[in-house]
């Protein structure tokens, strides 16, 4: 090997070397989008009618309905029917326990018979005296007429002094009465009188022929608890035990914590309409808006609420059902009107922005009435106006 190839190897390491050292990528630059310039949708000022609507929800519920409760403390008898049972007016429905009472009655009863009989035996054997003693005076007047007749003065004076001792007998026969037998009688009608209205301050009669709808100690509502109350279960007086209501006539009740319920007035007419006769919407009026105090009172799970009466024909309601009430709250017909995507909000503006040739400007404008997406405009445009949506 010669010299020269010996001084090539050093150089042909150096260039072996270079070409093992990694060389570091260019990275390919990521294209840019080219922005694309969404079209700006207009609207034209025009005019039209707008209509404040919106719905409510309403509950069926009897028009006639009555929460029973026990006069006086007590612990509980019996409940002598069920709810959704029917009864009839003047049924018992629940009664408290009362032996004691009731015996006492029985025997106020007992004797009330036995002072009425005394005194219908006396006073039919006053009745027959009376009238044998009235015949008596007619016999004899009779004797005396026919005596007179004869001319007979012994007979005259002997029948003269008859009729004086018939009349006599009369006479006292029309007297005898005893006050005391019918005040005997009066006592005890007194005493049944006051044992009866204790007895019935501890029993719940229907006042009506109606559906029983709760039961139960301490109703707030008229759907009673899950479970009846035991027996001997202690009872409030005047506490609500039993609802009881008239299936028909019906009328609609409105929540009062519904949304714009406020905006309701009375003898307002509405619009009903029943799910299952959506083709048959009714007229409803306003019949009675909660009061200070009606919060307080027992109202069977209608507090504080709108009460809707049912104007003319409407498909049949039953109570517990839920009706649609639509209420138009105003209308505005031949104003300037705006779609509510035209209309913009921010910072306590409202404004819109108008397109004037090439050139767009904000205008502040004053709305009116909004709903169902149209916006009443009642000042800063005019009609014809073009403007840019958002």
């Amino acid at each position: 090997m010669s010299r020269s190839i010996l001084l090539l190897l050093p150089l042909l390491a150096s260039v072996i070397a270079g070409c093992l050292t990694p060389v570091r990528a260019v990275p390919t630059p990521t294209p840019w989008p080219t922005p694309v310039l969404s079209e700006q949708k207009t609207y034209m000022v025009m005019r039209g009618t707008v209509e404040d609507r919106f719905q409510l929800i309403a509950e069926v519920a009897p028009l006639r309905w009555e929460s029973l409760a026990f006069a006086v403390d007590g612990k509980l008898g019996a409940i002598l029917v069920s709810e959704g049972e029917q009864a009839e007016e003047g049924q018992i429905l629940a009664e408290l326990i009362m032996p004691d009472l009731l015996e006492q009655l029985e025997q106020a009863r007992l004797d009330l018979s036995r002072a009425e009989s005394v005194l219908w035996v006396y006073e039919n054997e006053l009745s027959f005296d009376l009238k044998r003693a009235q015949l008596e005076v007619r016999r004899v007047e009779l004797l005396l007429a026919q005596a007179r007749n004869t001319g007979d003065t012994d007979q005259i004076g002997l029948q003269e002094v008859a009729l004086e001792l018939a009349q006599l007998d009369l006479s006292q026969v029309e007297s005898r009465v005893d006050p005391s037998l019918e005040q005997a009688v009066a006592r005890a009608q007194l005493a049944v009188a006051a044992l009866e209205r204790q007895v019935e301050e501890r029993r719940i009669r229907a006042p009506f022929s109606g559906q029983v709808v709760a039961v139960g100690i301490n109703l707030n509502s008229m759907r009673g608890p899950l479970e009846l109350p035991q027996r001997r279960a202690d009872v409030p007086a005047f506490s609500p035990f039993v609802v009881i209501v008239e299936p028909q006539p019906v009328e609609l009740i409105v929540s009062s914590q519904s949304a714009r319920v406020g905006d309701l007035v009375l003898d307002q007419e509405l619009t009903a309409i029943h799910r299952w006769a959506q083709d048959e919407p009714f007229p409803v009026r306003v019949a009675k808006l909660p009061t200070i105090s009606s919060g307080d009172r027992f109202t069977p799970g209608y507090p504080g609420s709108i009460h809707l009466s049912v104007e003319g024909e409407s498909p049949p309601l039953a109570a517990g059902e839920f009706i649609t009430i639509q209420v138009v709250a105003a209308v505005r017909d031949d104003t300037l009107v705006l779609p509510d995507a035209a209309v913009r909000r921010f910072g306590g503006r409202t404004f819109v922005v108008v397109q004037d040739g090439d050139r767009q400007r904000r205008i502040d404008i004053r709305t009116g009435l909004e709903s169902q997406g149209v916006v009443e405009v009642l000042e800063g445009l005019e009609e014809g106006d073009v403007i840019v949506g958002r």
